[in-house]
């Protein structure tokens, strides 16, 4: 049985949270041990529903998106698939709910953009942390406690925001994240890099070796083509969406990757050991920093 914890102080008691997913599920799983903290979930899919019903601690659960906007809530947490994170932003803003609203997502400009039009009181979030695999059934209360958790208020945020990204940074901080702000448009260029571009190259190298070797190399591979690949056999649709909406900076990006292949390819051309070397190592020192 859960050990219900007694915080100082929770900013929320009635927290809705949509969508049971990895992140949405190993949120509800760490807010559990919480005690004076409700639970509200919605989650579309009727195997996820019938497992959360299982757990005593959620206060309700429900897959009619009607019944979970209209609870009492004190937070909306949307942990959907981005597109479907910002459909949700546009509906709360046309039932003109009054209750702030935060999310998981990968990408923070578009769907700030889209809840500041919506007329909302809200402040993104993005737990930096997460697997190659999705679902309810791989949600870990242990995934999101510790990590690196980032707030993204907009620039020129209202009273109101600012109040909003507080009361976050309480919660998050309960689970033992370290959070740090920064602006939407920070996040999306910063992740955008050593996040959505490294699965981009993940899934080139894999693409590049199922097209000229296929899949006859698999049984020869080692750690080296597993870990280089890991992020590639995550979910295409989710991958796509996070992608797409991060597009701008991403093909900035590609073009500082093909610069260094370009480089590397005429070095290996010239065959000149010197040169390969003077741009290895100080490569390789700056990976050992981590």
């Amino acid at each position: 049985m859960t050990k219900i914890k007694l915080p100082p102080k929770l900013p929320f008691k009635k927290v809705g949270i949509a969508g049971l997913g990895l992140i949405g599920g190993s949120l509800a799983k760490a807010f559990i041990p919480f005690g004076g903290l409700e639970l509200f979930v919605f989650d579309h899919d009727p195997q996820t529903q019938t497992a959360a019903r299982r757990v005593r601690r959620f206060a309700a659960v429900t897959g009619d998106l009607e019944t979970f906007l209209n609870w009492p809530l004190d937070l909306v947490y949307l942990c959907l698939p981005v597109r479907r994170n910002l459909e949700m932003v546009e509906l709360i803003g046309n039932r003109q709910a009054s209750y702030p609203v935060t999310d998981c997502g990968s990408t923070k400009a578009p769907i700030t953009r889209a809840a500041t039009q919506a007329g909302l009181i809200f402040c993104g979030g993005h737990p930096i942390s997460g697997r190659e695999v999705s679902g309810y059934q791989h949600a870990s209360i242990d995934l999101i406690p510790g990590s690196l958790f980032i707030l993204t208020p907009p620039e020129k945020a209202s009273p109101e925001i600012l109040a909003l990204a507080e009361k976050l940074r309480s919660l998050h901080e309960l689970l033992g994240c370290r959070v740090k702000i920064m602006t939407p448009e920070n996040h999306d260029r910063l992740y955008g890099l050593v996040s959505h571009l490294p699965y981009l190259i993940a899934v080139s190298l894999a693409g590049t070796i199922l097209k000229k070797g296929g899949e006859e190399t698999l049984p020869w591979v080692g750690t080296g083509f597993r870990d280089s690949t890991r992020l590639s056999a995550s979910s295409p649709s989710k991958w796509a969406e996070i992608t797409l909406e991060n597009a701008t900076n991403l093909v900035e990006n590609i073009d500082a990757l093909r610069e260094i292949l370009t480089e590397l390819r005429q070095i290996l051309t010239e065959h000149d050991e010197r040169k390969l070397l003077d741009m290895l190592q100080p490569i390789a020192a700056f990976r050992q920093k981590l």
